[in-house]
């Protein structure tokens, strides 16, 4: 409304405005982009978690750790 009172030229008013509405999309999609994603490439928040544990066990093996072995050893014993 300012431009408008200030007698901008229309074409800085509509470039104004039109930067207001893409912020504002930009905004609302950035909201739903996760639950979007997820629903896409069907993840979900546990699916995820899961995934995760796997990848670090599947990589404790690789590398030849045994992380029950090590939580199972008493202290100051090696």
């Amino acid at each position: 409304m300012d431009m408008m009172t200030q007698d901008d030229s229309a074409s800085g008013i509509s470039d104004k405005i039109k930067d207001m509405l893409y912020a504002k999309s930009a905004d609302k999609i950035g909201a739903h982009k996760d639950a979007v994603a997820a629903s896409l490439f069907g993840a979900t928040p546990e699916e995820e978690e899961q995934l995760q544990k796997d990848v670090e066990g599947y990589s404790d093996t690789i590398a030849g750790i045994d992380r029950g072995e090590v939580e199972s050893e008493p202290e100051g014993e090696e």
